[in-house]
């Protein structure tokens, strides 16, 4: 039995240097990123075991992402595409305001476009505790949203927690499609994420949190709702309760995995509460921790150690 499994896109992350931008940069620093990878590399940091599931292009690329999550105790399931196949790339600049950062996303055409359920592994799914896709993943092509829904149905039939980060982008995908997409997944979604701006732009929800969270968790049939904010706080509604966490204050290096890590530590807390009587509450204060840590890092980097993870929230 496996405690997390995610399905998603990797993306290669090509860093220039601090201080120099992409336009004259001429090294860069590479890293694997991708929602579903950042959530379970945290997870599997703090305790959980793991799986990654997606498509990748069977060049040395490919095993690159592979290396990369088995490096952090993660095991994976591939369906290997041909070795001419691409991988989702993109070319990052990072700064201070008011220079900010810059991401050139290079992923047309990536060999994750044409992932079909049948191809990936299901054994993992439906052996698993939790199983988890974010809204990017959906965005990313017919085959793959089609994927998507195969794989909740078979988690749904394996009685497996289902859970949906729903990350909207306006480059992804127009508000309009997101909307359609998004409520035909939620019935068979329990543990939803979201922010207030994407459950207003999205799921049309405009109300303060805790009016938010409730009507979605009414109006999708949904076991928990997440509202996560800007500043790394988060508020939840489960079995009509609601819960609050205040962000962790620290500086911030890099605000790019903290939403990830977030969600895997989320996960990690929320599969352990069975054992050391966690509820939800404890798993936003692991959450808040595990963001704010992913904060000080750089790029993607979302491997926090729990002993940090778990100071942080006895010092809270």
């Amino acid at each position: 039995m496996f405690d997390l499994v995610g399905f998603g896109e990797a993306t290669l992350r090509l860093r220039a240097g601090r201080g120099r931008q992409l336009a004259d940069s001429d090294s860069f620093a590479a890293a694997v990123g991708g929602p579903e990878r950042n959530a379970v590399v945290t997870a599997a940091g703090l305790g959980a075991d793991a799986v990654w599931l997606s498509r990748l292009p069977d060049s040395p690329l490919g095993e690159r992402v592979v290396a990369d999550l088995r490096r952090h105790g993660v095991r994976t399931g591939i369906s290997w595409a041909d070795a001419d196949a691409r991988l989702a790339t993109a070319f990052v600049e990072t700064g201070p305001e008011p220079r900010g950062s810059t991401v050139v996303r290079d992923a047309d055409g990536a060999a994750f476009e044409g992932v079909h359920a049948e191809s990936v592994p299901l054994n993992p799914v439906q052996n698993a505790e939790r199983f988890h896709v974010a809204g990017a993943t959906v965005a990313r092509s017919e085959q793959a949203a089609a994927a998507t829904r195969s794989l909740l149905a078979a988690a749904g039939e394996s009685d497996t927690t289902t859970a949906f980060d729903l990350r909207y982008r306006e480059r992804d995908w127009s508000t309009a499609t997101a909307r359609d997409a998004c409520e035909s997944l939620l019935p068979a979604v329990d543990v939803l994420f979201v922010s207030s701006s994407a459950a207003r732009t999205v799921l049309g929800e405009d109300g303060d949190p805790i009016e938010t969270a409730h009507a979605l968790r009414t109006d999708h049939g949904l076991e928990t709702v997440v509202l996560l904010r800007s500043d790394g706080g988060a508020l939840a509604v489960h079995d009509d309760e609601v819960h609050e966490t205040d962000a962790v204050r620290g500086e911030s290096v890099d605000a790019t995995g903290a939403r990830d890590a977030f969600v895997g530590a989320f996960h990690a807390k929320r599969l352990a509460g069975e054992n050391d009587g966690a509820g939800v509450g404890d798993a936003l204060a692991w959450g808040a921790a595990a963001a704010a840590l992913a904060r000080t890092l750089d790029g993607d980097s979302v491997n926090v150690p729990r002993r940090a993870v778990e100071r942080i929230v006895a010092e809270q």
